[in-house]
């Protein structure tokens, strides 16, 4: 999800600190540090749940005789008083992606480079992870020339095979790391959006639903075939996505990403422009769960409606078929489930598509002028109100509901389950 916050430097964010960093990464303690800038590092709409900062740099060592440049990215909690900063907490965020970026992503980066032979990066390298400060430096990739696709034009075809296939990868190690590391998942990967302790959004997931129902209003007919149902959902939404992240005996497990959605993917191009690699990145919302929450929280946020609208199973297919043979190149143990068994479980999962297309789309779509936070997904005052309203009054989200609704409708997603 996304945040706009007036942007400050940390206060500990000193050139002796960056200093000291620096020589601990390059392993060179006569790095001297010369300048140091920040500016922001995401966009309004890029990110709710993090302030990001970007560090340009320039220092001297003494193997050196010019001045060198580099920019690293710096990944920081709100401040304690920012309402975000108790709910994120609940989910334990910061801990889960330290945990991530220290414990996690090397052994998978290593499985994936040494043993499914795919020599293509798989996330961005870690500068410092430092737990005092709850702050993560990595390196920059836009200096690789990766970029954020749109969040407004979505992914095409090309881009979404790309995601599915690096994300089969991710699946697949992180299921064998299991076996291999009996326990590495057992603490703090059980707390996605939907999880049976903490239930911090919800009055967030409450008021945007109300949001949503009154901008019903504005079109009679999705206002008589779906209010009610819209109005129900205000209440059961976090009982109905408990039950969609619940595991059931025989289902394939593994680490999800969580938050898998377009500006949580980083792209590489060759000279024509065609996407050569795909990174994922933000591992805040991490859980050990179904793959099947990653594939609807792809396709209802990210992907290209026809591709949504008609071609989900196929998509579907495209990801089992690298999965399974990711899986079998890292020898996994267990029973792999067949193709079907697999759709099914996917089906099982739809409710969160509703979250998905109903909450978190909207806001990830958000373009209007007010302030947009977590903090005003929260309050009741004017503001916040006005905000709530502004995402689904906005012409292309009032568009986009008159097929999301039937499309959800159809599959007795908006019914009592």
């Amino acid at each position: 999800m996304s945040e706009k916050n007036t942007h400050t430097d940390p206060e500990w964010l000193l050139k002796e600190y960056v200093e000291y960093k620096l020589c601990r990464y390059f392993e060179d303690n006569s790095l001297q540090l010369k300048k140091i800038e920040t500016q922001p590092a995401t966009a309004k709409g890029d990110n709710y749940a993090s302030v990001m900062t970007r560090i340009n740099l320039k220092y001297t060592t003494k193997d050196s005789k010019d001045t060198q440049s580099a920019t690293f990215l710096l990944k920081t909690t709100f401040a304690s008083k920012d309402p975000a900063a108790n709910i994120l907490a609940g989910y334990g965020v910061s801990i889960r992606e330290m945990d991530m970026y220290q414990q996690i992503l090397p052994h998978l980066a290593r499985m994936v480079r040494g043993e499914l032979e795919d020599s293509r990066k798989m996330f961005a390298a870690t500068v410092d992870v430092d737990r005092e400060r709850d702050s993560i430096i990595f390196e920059d990739l836009t200096l690789e020339d990766y970029k954020v696709a749109c969040r407004l034009k979505k992914l095409d075809l090309e881009h979404t095979h790309l995601v599915l296939e690096k994300l089969a990868e991710f699946h697949a190690a992180a299921a064998v790391l299991a076996e291999r590391k009996p326990g590495i998942f057992e603490k703090n990967y059980d707390r996605g959006f939907f999880n049976k302790h903490f239930r911090g959004f919800q009055p967030i997931f409450r008021n945007l639903l109300q949001a949503l129902s009154r901008s019903l209003e504005l079109n009679l007919d999705l206002k008589n075939r779906y209010q009610r149902k819209i109005d129900r959902l205000v209440d059961t939404i976090m009982d109905y996505g408990d039950r969609s992240t619940s595991t059931n005996p025989g289902d394939f497990l593994t680490l999800a990403h969580g938050d898998l959605w377009t500006t949580n993917v980083m792209f590489q191009y060759d000279e024509q422009r065609h996407p050569i690699n795909a990174v994922l990145i933000d591992f805040q919302f991490s859980v050990w769960s179904s793959p099947a929450i990653d594939l609807h929280y792809f396709f209802s946020t990210s992907i290209q409606d026809h591709l949504r609208w008609k071609h989900q199973p196929e998509l579907v297919q495209f990801y089992y078929y690298r999965l399974v043979e990711s899986l079998k190149k890292l020898q996994y143990s267990r029973r792999i489930p067949s193709l079907f068994e697999f759709q099914l479980q996917f089906r099982a999962r739809s409710f969160y598509s509703v979250f998905c297309s109903l909450i978190s789309e909207p806001c990830m779509l958000y373009t209007g002028t007010e302030e947009a936070s977590i903090a005003q997904g929260l309050s009741t005052a004017a503001s916040g109100v006005r905000f709530r309203d502004s995402v689904y009054h906005a012409d292309h989200i009032r568009e986009k509901m008159v097929l999301t609704l039937p499309f959800l409708d159809q599959q007795g997603l908006l019914d009592d389950m």
